[in-house]
């Protein structure tokens, strides 16, 4: 292809932001305008900003450009007023620019250094601006040329609505700008930049709510008396009374005080922050970013807080998560505590707060903070309110200030308003009447601002005079309901329907919306409206800020106003009715669209994430890719749809139906929740769910979808908030497999879960060093060979071996392969032919075992049952020297070292040892044992390692060069390890084992990343793809598994299709998909669900070659190899008329006209047929001219002319009316031609064919364009074009589709695998957003046009338990301060975890001779105390893993349950010799004498939280309460249970007991009578092992041998949710966090799981 030089300047290589706006990177041009030059000498800084660290760079770039940009866009002649708002706010910011640049300049060069953290939403902005400034030198240019700016504007595609969303977007742009430099700002006035890492403070979310754009200051010389009460208590030094409580009416003008207070301490420098409540705004109306914003105040005001506030963070990443007073704790009071002068925190209309529970907890938790400070002052206001009341009433810190504000026996309210009024309608009233005003407001501010504001209204047709008679005839003094009525009843009675309808939109909106938003959503419900209008006739009501363009309601007062409106009434005589519902409805139907839009939409990866192991908060342009891909409408719609759907009528959730389906299936449910986990939207989207499944009108398939994805949040609420791309990597595996969650898994193709056809034990298994095939070897005699890809056998079995094949091996070059067996044989394979490569290498005298290659390839080394190694010439099969000798047993592996130089061995004589294969000697022992026998061995890549597995279960890693053990010995497994390997890097360890499982490790810590689990029998093989990204696996169940190496998990694939898909193509509207297979049917799916759309369409005899739909959408054409062509009704799935018969041979292509009109088809029988598409009669005689089978048709984009492509290796073009070929076939080809297509305008040609290669043709001279396209391997069998003509897609026989340019010929990105068979057909969607491909496989797979399938290689996957005991877990428990877990086991030792790491800490604490059953730590922290089957009691030191002392001896038998008292002082033990035993915990002696009553074993034993009971329950099936100091039993035994009693505690107060048995049941107890509290509770499936109280008593989690966990609500016995699963044997303990956030478990299946508790029974499986 020939490239066009232009003489305008080039467009930037862009990527646009979701509102359609460019993101540059810069193309060079060889002739620009001299504007153009001008800027770009500006702009060519923003190059060094990167490398530079002077905060004025960005700043003085960002200033340059936005004066170019303003010069640019003021020579566009052009009145329109978006257009001219844009030139407003541009002057605005660059006036704001130039005063930051005159602050930064008087800085010393050293203070201005600004780092990568705060550098890059600069950065970041700068360069938005740049591609803003290249679109408007763009359009400058053309209006230069003279096409008149219009003309222009349309070229372009930009009207007015794309300048109002450019405004929006340079409005979020900019305040992001400002937002950084501020926190710069105020960071450099105290020099600690350097200790702060930006990002962690700029992490934490604020409020988008800004006070300053609804309330005003108090004007000069009002609120006088008020004011100074409340400077004096701000300058008092005394502490008595740290909270100031101002609390008045509503509209009395308390928002208006609270402004002025900022306003005088921000001066003062005694600001700390401030909060300003609004029930207008879902985020300011909670109470969930509080903390967050005033620490980000905190930093802004007083900034050498900053390093303790992002230390907070540090120290708690995920403090959002965190309790309200935790957070308020650690980012509030925490940094306070460290700060001398006083600061006053500002809390405005704490009532607008909607929830009481909320605003119950804030007003506990700072009346409780102010106490504990010296500091801290809190001045609040709010209306009266029973809650706050309540927290407040009876403590004497507060100073409270009642109705001061309004009542009128205080004048100088009156005069107040007096001064306000006069002030305002000076020259608008006389002075009588304004007096007259004054009396009608009643001291009541509201209702004077709102009259002030109605009379100087400029826009309505109303006299002041007129409106001052309205007024004033009002019966009611101060009574602001009146003033509302007036205001919206003045608007004229035609009108008044579409202002209620608009206002009801503002009004259910759960945030402020801007105009351009109103009148989005206007547009979408046909209302003829516009919220320009609203805002200017209501100006007395309504504002706008014309920084965000946000609508405000003036007050809250006309937010209830016009609620009490939504209530119809019998007589409703001012005809102001606010249908909310119907609002409702609509903004519902508007969200769900906005999810839905295929440009600003939901997608897969939707801020191009490119890798998974960062969490969200780790990314340091989170905030602007943010900002950048998720506009504020998809936010609002992600955040808001399911209240808005929940809050409206049956009537229209029916009516929204479609696009409710659409949203709650896969894959666009999980797109969803990738914005939330991004915005922090995911705990408001479960009260979404929880909301929405209690309305009516839903169908049960609907609710129970809801019921389903709530559920799927609740769980996985943590690794979803931490990180969008966990999403699919460790929330979706652990769902259940009949959960429709897990249709995703028809979009995202995998491979098969098992690689099946050996009839025997697979005995081993390896990867090609190119990672494309696999080689097994099987007891079955045989080798196979395997596609990587698709896990395809590879041509027949190989079969020469007449016993077990033991092992297999890859020549470093991979075109050869060696096999060991048991007829004592070596044989040599050619990879590609499976050919045997010379005779049997004959030598051994019993079964080969073991085979290896030389790095170099050219030697090979077997081991054998006759304890010899042999080396052997890989070229010519002759032995090397004579046998290494030495072993005593059989040699069971072996390994070269990564040099050549060195061999490694392990053997059934319980040794491992090292040779050197180049003089054939051995250089001695490096391991032996007195009873395991090592059966695998591995070295490290770089040589430095030896890994081994042995008999004992064990994985020992050694020094290569010195033969050192190195470290202790991992225990991944309960069983013998028979195979062992590296990962390529070196950094993890693969290992197979007896107990069915593979064993993933660090390599060096040892840590068990993950146990693979899946295989029934033996895993005696693994191995590494060459690029890590797979494990392999080959067992004595017959099969071979591959795996993620990353995250553990197996991989499979779905069918769809009997056969194979030889056709597939989209519907004109996108929104349907068409499949035709081998097995004879046609199929239509849901493009949105995947999901089939009513039954297959069958008619046809043999399969269906080729099929299209018309260009209508209405119609599909069908061609098949039983010679027919078929027409079809695309809605109702019929067929029309008979079959079209003409072609002697099987149709190959069909295709439709671009007007629907006609059909061509074509043929094996060489010809092309044209058919009347209404009557189904053929048009003319047959077009002949080809040699060979026609194989691919297609008609021009404009009608008139036909392609085909043809087995004689020729492309030909025809006159479609005529019928005549239009020049001379198109050669180069050297094969088939099997697919051709016209590019979007016609211009040019594509074809795929036989020879492996793609061809572009320009139509008009039907010269090739360029050189062939090659990359595919075989066969190219479906060629098609982009909507945009940019790209053309390919699919072939080698399995995979290629994207590639249609300008440069370029490969776009890697190839798309995933489907089993060879592909053969693709196409794009109708917008380019998505690529369908079918396949011989049986499947159609959806891609993602633009970024193909999410990389699989990403981080560590989390929900892994924490592995590390390698027996029974029996007990685990909390330290105080919930950092850390202690577990004990029946592998006799203790472990100490890092609770928030879920590592272990230090070493295994050994010193138990037999299984440890208990495990407690000291109620400070600092102790932790054991019992074993030993019969002893240890004490360790917590810190350091030390014993202390010695044995607590006493007990004379197994001592099963151990606890602290809770001053720490004592130690209460139980025993199988049927005593519970008490002891000083300091000096470990015992205490008095053992205390006696059971009759059988004690399993259980605990202290009261009082230090006064101590509890027991034994095997007797009896609970008995203690004197913990007489040791005298109280009352009788606590008798209810008929089985063993396994576990008893006492609730946090102390009054109640919770036991569980052996019977499933738990049952409470009431300490002090013995009575049981109600009835059992029962919900496990089996015995009930472990049970404990929640701190706050108010829940119970039990754990249980069917496996699973519950919780119950404590009071009513109620199981919270349905059970939690996960440990895969029984579980046999159970214990709460300190702070009752989380619930350890431990189990027989050797493992701990962490869970969280909040919101009922969660597991998200964070260990």
């Amino acid at each position: 292809m020939s490239a066009r030089k232009s003489d305008k300047p080039k467009k930037l290589l862009t990527t646009v932001n979701s509102s359609g706006y460019p993101y540059p990177g810069r193309s060079s041009s060889s002739k620009r305008d001299p504007v153009y030059d001008t800027a770009n000498t500006v702009l060519d800084v923003v190059a060094n900003i990167a490398e530079g660290s002077d905060i004025l760079a960005p700043l003085k770039a960002a200033c340059r450009t936005t004066k170019a940009i303003l010069e640019t866009i003021q020579g566009i002649e052009n009145n329109q007023e978006e257009w001219t708002d844009l030139v407003r706010r541009l002057k605005e910011y660059m006036s704001a620019l130039e005063k930051q640049i005159a602050i930064f300049e008087s800085y010393p060069q050293e203070d201005r250094a600004v780092d990568k953290a705060f550098r890059q939403p600069l950065i970041h902005y700068v360069k938005y601006l740049e591609g803003i400034h290249d679109m408007a030198i763009e359009l400058n240019q053309k209006r230069n040329r003279k096409l008149g700016f219009l003309k222009a504007f349309s070229k372009v595609k930009v009207d007015a609505e794309q300048i109002r969303k450019l405004n929006r977007d340079m409005e979020d742009q900019h305040s992001q700008f400002m937002e950084a430099l501020a926190l710069f700002t105020g960071m450099h006035v105290q020099a600690i930049k350097r200790t702060v890492n930006a990002s962690t403070i700029l992490q934490l979310p604020t409020i988008t709510f800004v006070a300053s754009s609804v309330h005003n200051t108090c004007l000069d010389g009002t609120r006088k008396d008020v004011l100074q009460m409340i400077w004096d208590w701000a300058d008092r030094d005394s502490s008595e009374k740290p909270i100031f409580w101002l609390c008045d009416i509503a509209g009395s003008g308390k928002s208006t005080v609270a402004m002025s207070t900022v306003e005088n301490w921000r001066r003062k420098g005694a600001l700390g922050g401030a909060f300003f409540f609004s029930m207008s705004s879902s985020e300011a109306s909670t109470t969930e970013k509080f903390c967050s914003t005033i620490a980000r105040d905190l930093v802004y005001y007083i900034p050498q807080l900053a390093p303790h506030i992002a230390e907070g963070i540090k120290r708690n990443p995920s403090i959002m998560r965190s309790s309200f007073l935790e957070q308020f704790q650690t980012l509030v009071i925490d940094p306070l505590n460290l700060q001398q002068e006083r600061v006053i925190l500002v809390l405005d209309a704490l009532d607008e707060c909607r929830s009481a529970s909320q605003r119950r907890e804030l007003v506990q938790t700072i009346s409780t903070a102010v106490r504990g400070s010296k500091n801290l002052k809190i001045f609040m206001t709010s209306r009266p309110d029973p809650v706050i009341q309540a927290v407040l009433g009876s403590l004497s810190i507060k100073s409270k200030l009642e109705d001061r504000l309004h009542d009128v026996s205080h004048r100088d309210n009156v005069d107040d308003i007096a001064v306000y009024i006069h002030r305002t309608l000076d020259g608008v009233l006389p002075e009588d009447k304004r007096q007259r005003l004054i009396e009608k407001a009643n001291g009541l501010f509201i209702w004077a601002s709102t009259a002030c504001r109605m009379l100087t209204n400029e826009t309505t047709l109303n006299t002041p005079e007129n409106t001052y008679d309205q007024l004033v005839s009002l019966d009611r003094p101060g009574a602001i309901d009146e003033v509302y009525r007036l205001v919206l009843e003045r608007i004229d009675a035609d009108s008044r329907r579409v202002m209620c309808q608009m206002l009801a939109m503002v009004l259910v909106a759960f945030e402020p919306l801007t105009v351009d938003d109103l009148d989005d959503r206007l547009k979408l419900a046909g209302i003829q409206g516009s919220g320009k209008a609203l805002v200017q006739n209501l100006g007395s009501v309504l504002s706008v800020d014309p920084r965000t363009n946000l609508i405000q309601f003036r007050h809250p007062t006309l937010v209830e106003y016009l609620r009490r409106c939504s209530v119809p009434t019998v007589n409703n005589r001012h005809n102001v009715f606010i249908d909310v519902a119907n609002a409702h409805g609509q903004a519902a139907l508007w969200c769900l669209k906005r999810l839905r839009s295929p440009t600003d939409g939901l997608k897969f990866n939707v801020c191009q994430i490119e890798s998974s192991f960062y969490l969200n908060r780790q990314l340091p342009d989170l905030e602007a890719r943010v900002s950048k891909f998720i506009s504020k409408r998809l936010r609002y719609a992600s955040s808001h749809w399911l209240f808005h759907v929940s809050e409206t009528s049956d009537n229209w959730r029916r009516a929204f139906k479609s696009e409710l389906l659409w949203i709650i299936q896969s894959p666009y449910v999980f797109y969803w929740m990738e914005i939330l986990s991004f915005t922090g939207g995911v705990l408001r989207a479960i009260a979404g769910l929880q909301a929405a499944i209690g309305q009516a009108g839903f169908e049960e398939d609907i609710i129970g979808r809801i019921i389903e994805i709530r559920r799927f949040l609740i769980v996985f609420s943590v690794p979803i908030q931490d990180s969008a791309p966990h999403i699919y990597i460790s929330a979706l595996p652990f769902t259940p497999t009949n959960s429709i969650l897990h249709r995703l898994e028809e979009t995202y193709p995998v491979l098969p879960r098992t690689l099946q056809g050996h009839k025997g034990r697979v005995h081993a298994v390896a990867f090609s060093p190119d990672g494309s095939r696999i080689v097994s070897g099987s007891e079955d005699s045989t080798i196979r060979q395997w596609d990587a890809e698709t896990g395809k056998p590879l041509g027949r079995p190989l079969r020469s071996h007449e016993r077990s094949v033991n092992a297999v091996a890859f020549s470093p070059t991979g075109s050869q392969f060696v096999s060991g067996s048991s007829d004592n044989t070596i044989r040599l394979w050619d990879t590609s032919s499976g050919q045997l490569l010379g005779e049997p290498l004959q030598g051994h005298e019993a079964s080969v075992i073991t085979v290896a290659f030389s790095p170099d390839g050219s030697r090979i080394a077997s081991g054998s049952d006759d304890s010899v190694i042999r080396l052997w010439d890989a070229n010519t099969g002759h032995h090397l020297g004579d046998p290494l000798r030495g072993h005593g047993g059989s040699v069971l592996a072996l390994a070269f070292s990564p040099d050549g130089s060195r061999i490694v061995s392990s053997s059934g004589d319980r040794t491992v040892r090292l040779w050197d294969p180049n003089i054939g000697r051995g250089l001695g022992t490096i391991f032996e044992s007195d009873s395991a026998i090592v059966c695998a061995v591995a070295y490290s890549p770089d040589g430095s390692r030896i890994a081994s597995g042995s008999e004992d279960s064990l994985v020992r890693l050694w020094d290569a060069n010195s033969g050192l053990l190195l470290g202790v010995p991992f225990q991944p497994h309960f069983y013998c390890i028979y195979a062992i390997t590296f990962s390529p890097d070196g950094s993890r360890i693969v290992t197979g084992s007896h107990d069915y499982t593979l064993g993933l490790l660090d390599a060096n810590t040892g840590q068990l990343i993950a146990m693979l689990r899946g295989h029934e029998g033996r895993v005696v093989a693994v191995g590494y793809s060459p690029d890590g990204s797979r494990i392999i696996s080959g067992s004595w169940d017959t099969t071979i598994r591959l795996w993620d190496a990353d995250t553990g998990q197996p991989l499979g694939t779905l069918n769809s299709h009997q056969y194979g898909v030889a056709a597939v193509t989209f519907s004109p509207d996108g929104e349907r998909i068409l499949s035709g297979s081998r097995d004879k049917t046609l199929r239509l799916w849901d493009t949105a669900t995947g999901q089939p759309l009513g039954e297959s369409l069958q008619g046809h005899e043999d399969p269906i070659l080729a099929l299209a739909f018309s260009p209508d959408g209405s119609r599909i054409v069908s061609g098949s190899q039983d010679n027919t062509i078929r027409l079809w009704d695309a809605n109702k799935g019929q067929q029309l008329g008979e079959s079209l018969l003409g072609h002697k041979m099987p149709i190959t292509a069909v295709a439709f006209s671009p007007d629907g009109s006609q059909i061509v088809s074509g043929s094996d029988d060489n010809t092309i047929q044209l058919w009347d598409a209404q009557v189904g009669q053929p048009l003319g005689e047959p077009l002949k001219g080809h040699e060979g089978s026609v194989l691919a048709i297609a008609f021009s984009p404009d009608g008139s002319q036909i392609i085909s492509g043809s087995s004689d290796k020729t492309i030909r073009l025809w006159d479609a009316l005529t019928g005549q070929p239009l020049s001379e076939p198109l050669r180069g080809h050297e094969g088939e031609v099997s697919a051709v297509g016209f590019s979007p305008d016609g211009s040019q040609i594509v074809s795929g064919s036989s020879d492996h290669t793609i061809r572009l043709w320009d139509t008009a001279t039907g010269e090739p364009l360029g050189i062939p396209l090659r990359g595919h391997t075989s066969s190219v069998t479906a060629v098609g074009f982009s909507p945009d003509g940019s790209q053309v897609v390919s699919g072939s026989i080698d399995h995979t589709i290629r994207k590639w340019s249609a300008y440069t010929g370029q490969q776009l990105g890697q190839p798309l695998r995933g489907h089993d068979d060879a592909v053969w057909a693709v196409a794009f969607s109708p917008d380019g957003s998505l690529i369908v491909s079918g396949a011989e496989d049986g499947t159609i797979r959806l891609w993602d046009a633009k970024i193909g399938l999410w990389d699989a290689k990403i981080g560590p996957m989390l929900g892994w338990p924490l592995h590390g005991h390698t027996s029974y877990v029996c007990a685990v428990t909390f330290s105080p301060d919930s950092s850390r877990i202690a577990s004990s086991s029946f592998d006799k030792t203790i472990l100490l975890w890092d609770a928030e790491t879920e590592q272990p800490l230090g070493e295994a604490l050994r010193g138990h001779q037999s299984y440890v059953y208990s495990v407690a730590f000291s109620p400070d922290g600092l102790q932790v105390v054991s019992c074993s089957e030993d019969t002893t009691i240890r004490l360790w030191d917590a810190m350091t893993g030390r014993q202390l002392g010695r044995p607590l001896r006493g007990h004379t038998s197994s001592v099963y349950t151990v606890a602290f008292s809770p001053d720490g002082s004592q130690i209460v033990s139980g025993s199988s010799d049927r005593t519970v035993r008490l002891w000083d915990a300091k000096t470990g002696q015992s205490l008095g004498k053992p205390l006696r009553g059971h009759t059988d074993l004690i399993l259980s034993v605990s202290f009261s939280p009082g230090n006064s009971h101590i509890v027991s329950g034994s095997c007797d099936k009896t609970i008995r309460i203690w004197d913990a100091d007489t040791g005298w039993p109280l009352d009788a035994p606590l008798r209810e249970h008929f089985l063993p009693i396994n576990d008893v505690a006492f609730s946090q107060d102390g009054s109640r007991i919770v036991s569980c048995s052996d019977t499933r049941a738990l049952i409470l107890w009431d300490t002090m009578t013995r009575r049981r509290l109600g009835e059992e509770l029962f919900g496990h499936h089996s015995s009930v092992h472990a049970v404990a109280f929640s701190p706050d008593s108010s829940r119970i989690v039990s754990g249980s041998s069917d496996c699973t966990i519950r919780l119950w609500d404590a009071k009513s016995g109620e199981p919270l949710g349905e059970p939690v699963r996960g440990h895969e044997d029984w579980v046999s303990s159970v214990v709460f966090s300190p702070d009752g956030s989380r619930v350890a478990s431990g189990s027989r299946d050797t493992t701990i799981r962490l869970w969280e508790t909040s919101g009922g029974c969660r597991s998200n499986l964070v260990a």
